[in-house]
C-alpha cells in the first residue's frame, strides 16, 4: 500500500515486492529500494536514464543488477578471503529512512551490526541522500564513530542505458591514467581520445575530474555527471563472453549499457580517524542532443 510520506516521496513496493520510495517531481521519477540504498531507476523527459538487466532479480538480501549500487567498504573481491561479497556487503544491508523532505529528498541510514563485523571489524555509519528534479543528486557519507581508525573504498556503480553501447562514448578522461583490467580488453587505442567501447573493459582510471558527460547517440541524449570528492572513475563493460557468465544478464544485454562509477579505489582508499567522516557526491543531469 502506497504512503505518502512528504511531498514528491511515497513509500511503495519494487517490482519484488521489497519496501522502496519513490522521489517524483515533474518528469523527473526515481525508485530507491531500502536493500542496499540502491536507486533502482531514474526517469526523465530522456526516458529510463540508468539501465537494468533484463533478467533483474529483487530478492531478499540481494542487490539488483542495474540502477546504483553501493560499493562499501571494499572493491571488486575482497583482498584476502573470495568467500565474502563482492564489492563488500552495504548493498545487501536494509537501510532506515531517517528523513523525508519536500524537494523531494531522502535520507537513508544503516551501521554496522554483529553480521558486519564478522567481514570487516569496524564501526561506522553509512548515509546517503537522495533527491531528484532535473537532476538526481547522491551525497553518500561515511561516518567512523568508533576508537580506531580505518580505510575503506567507496563507489557509486551506475549502469547506464546507452542504446548501443559501440556507439557511446565517455567524454572527460582523455589523458588521465588507468589501469585496465579487462581479461580480454581491446588491443590498442589512443587515450587521448573520448572512450569508446571495442572490447570488454574495465578501467580503473585515478585522478580523475569532476565533470565527464556519457554521450549516447542511438538514445539522442548525454548524461554530464559532476561528482565531488570522488578520486577514482571505474568504466565498466562486460561485452559478451563476460556477460554469459553473469547474473540476472541475458545473452545481448552487454550491448545496452556501460557502467561509470565515482569512486574512491586502490591508491586513493579513504582513510578515516575516531570521530572523522567523509563525504562523495554526484550529480547527474541528461538532455536531449
Amino acid at each position: 500500500m502506497e504512503q505518502q510520506l512528504a511531498a514528491g516521496v511515497t513509500r511503495i513496493k519494487d517490482p519484488g515486492g521489497r519496501d522502496a520510495l519513490q522521489l517524483a517531481c515533474g518528469d523527473s521519477v526515481a525508485v530507491v529500494s531500502l536493500l542496499g540504498a540502491q536507486v533502482l531507476s531514474w526517469r526523465t523527459a530522456c526516458g529510463d536514464v540508468l539501465w537494468t538487466a533484463t533478467n533483474a532479480k529483487y530478492e531478499a538480501g540481494k542487490p539488483v543488477r542495474g540502477g546504483v549500487p553501493l560499493v562499501f567498504p571494499w572493491f571488486g573481491d575482497h583482498p584476502s578471503d573470495d568467500k565474502r561479497p563482492a564489492h563488500g556487503f552495504a548493498r545487501n544491508l536494509e537501510w532506515r529512512l531517517v528523513h523525508a523532505n519536500p524537494g523531494p529528498e531522502v535520507v537513508l541510514e544503516t551501521s554496522d551490526d554483529d553480521s558486519t563485523r564478522t567481514l570487516w571489524p569496524h564501526a561506522f555509519r553509512l548515509r546517503l541522500s537522495i533527491s531528484v528534479a532535473d537532476t538526481l543528486r547522491l551525497v553518500l557519507t561515511v561516518e567512523n564513530p568508533g576508537e580506531q581508525p580505518f580505510s575503506f573504498e567507496e563507489a557509486l556503480h551506475t549502469y547506464f542505458a546507452v542504446g548501443d553501447v559501440k556507439t557511446a562514448t565517455l567524454h572527460g578522461l582523455e589523458g588521465v591514467p588507468f589501469t585496465e583490467t579487462a581479461a580480454a580488453p581491446e588491443a590498442k587505442w589512443d587515450p587521448r581520445q573520448p572512450l569508446a567501447f571495442r572490447a570488454e573493459t574495465d578501467r580503473v582510471f585515478q585522478g580523475a575530474p569532476e565533470k565527464l558527460e556519457l554521450r549516447a547517440p542511438s538514445l539522442s541524449r548525454a548524461v554530464a555527471l559532476k561528482s565531488r570528492d570522488a578520486k577514482s572513475t571505474i568504466v565498466w563493460n562486460p561485452w559478451p563472453e563476460k556477460c554469459a557468465r553473469l547474473a540476472q544478464m541475458a545473452p545481448d544485454d552487454w550491448t545496452k549499457f556501460c557502467c561509470v562509477e565515482t569512486a574512491n579505489v586502490r591508491a586513493n582508499a579513504v582513510k578515516l580517524g575516531p570521530g572523522e567522516a567523509h563525504r562523495m557526491s554526484l550529480t547527474l543531469t541528461c538532455a536531449k542532443v
